[in-house]
Order: C-alpha cells, then structure tokens, then sequence
C-alpha cells in the first residue's frame, strides 16, 4: 500500500526566502573580496579597497577579481588565489542567478572560469 509522506508537500516556509535577501546585497560580494585580501598588507590593497567602494554592479566587481588574484598571488601563492577567487566567483555566481535585477548575460564571461 501506498501512502503520501506529510512533508512532500510541504511549502517553504516564509524565513526561508528570507534567509537569502542578504546575499542578495552587493555589499555581500564586496566583504567577500575584503575576507580575500584580509592578511595581505600592501598598498595595491588599499586601491584595490577605493576600487570596490566605488563598484556599483557585479561586472564592476568582475574586472577587480584578477588584480585580486594577482594581488593574492603575489603573497602567497597561485593555489591560494585559485581558491580565494573560485569561493568569491562561487558567490557572484550566486548573486548574478539569484537577484532579480541583474542575469548572468551581464558578466564578461558565460561560465564562471578563471581568466589568467
């Protein structure tokens, strides 16, 4: 005999959605780039600091994730900055799929690859 399991249906609850509207913020994608370049002292970071400050769509940030990387690589290594910047295009990935105003179409690049 064949029965329906209560929580098949079950709709997500409002909290749910909820919990992605802060991922949804540019802001999101900005602390993400701080949390990558956080141990690294050097003045290319502080320009790199005024550039994301003033980035106002994730094309904006897009073009700043390769003096990202060079910048990571330069201080510590190439396998860091591949997976500094694969966790940050990993979110912008997210972001650009998920926020109502922006696509995907909008970025540089069809798939998220790195360009070095």
């Amino acid at each position: 005999m064949f029965f329906k399991l209560p929580w098949f249906n079950k709709k997500p609850a409002a909290s749910d959605s909820q919990l992605d509207t802060q991922v949804l913020e540019l802001d999101f994608l900005v602390d993400e780039f701080h949390d990558a370049m956080a141990d690294i002292q050097d003045p290319l970071r502080t320009r790199l600091h005024a550039a994301l400050i003033s980035a106002q769509t994730p094309k904006d940030l897009w073009f700043l994730r390769g003096k990202l990387f060079n910048l990571i690589a330069k201080h510590h290594c190439e396998n860091i900055a591949h997976n500094r910047v694969a966790r940050l295009d990993h979110k912008l990935r997210f972001f650009v799929e998920h926020h109502p105003n922006h696509a995907p179409e909008e970025l540089p690049s069809g798939p998220m690859a790195l360009l070095h």
